[in-house]
């Protein structure tokens, strides 16, 4: 009777192992990919969101031309954006439609934008730098520096900004079916 508990163990091990082993096989035969192979995706316009906090909460909304870099170790990403800040300051709403660019490789992350904010009475421009933590490009914790290139300032729009933003390219759900970029020819 031990003889054959343990036979039968032995038959459920053998028997997962080889299901494990086909399963593997079928995933490896549907990879199309090189396991070294470097390239960007085609560029795809993803929604962009985000909020921080400078002397005043604010919210971001917007759409990025977004591409992923795949490399074995990494990845990178970037892209132009078009966004909408939006601010509440004393009851006053504060738009702020900004132009930018954005670069992140692995774990750290770069951008910069111009800002035109305004209450539809008064306007300000800044530019803002910005440099922080990335996961990958999907997620960014940045703390930006805003620069006034106008006369003007408004109260609510302080010096330094931290924000958290998303870059949601579905690409990053399933890099393997990627459209890859085309090279020029």
């Amino acid at each position: 009777m031990h003889t054959e508990i343990q036979a039968s163990r032995a038959a459920v091990v053998l028997a997962m192992f080889l299901i494990s082993a086909q399963a593997a096989a079928q995933v490896i035969d549907t990879m199309n990919i090189r396991p070294f192979e470097r390239y960007w995706t085609e560029p795809r316009l993803v929604p962009k969101i985000g909020f921080g906090i400078q002397e005043a909460a604010f919210a971001e909304v917007g759409i990025q031309w977004h591409k992923i870099y795949i490399h074995p170790l990494s990845l990178a990403s970037a892209g132009p954006y078009l966004t909408i800040d939006g601010i509440v300051i004393d009851e006053n709403l504060i738009i702020g439609p900004k132009l930018g660019y954005e670069i992140t490789a692995g774990l750290i992350g770069v951008a910069a934008d111009v800002t035109y904010y305004s209450d539809f009475d008064r306007s300000a421009w800044v530019f803002t730098p910005r440099a922080g933590v990335s996961v990958l490009g999907f997620v960014n914790l940045f703390y930006g520096r805003n620069i006034n290139i106008s006369d003007f300032q408004f109260n609510g729009i302080d010096k330094s900004r931290f924000s958290l933003v998303f870059n949601l390219n579905r690409d990053y759900f399933n890099l393997k079916e990627a459209r890859k970029k085309r090279p020029k020819v």
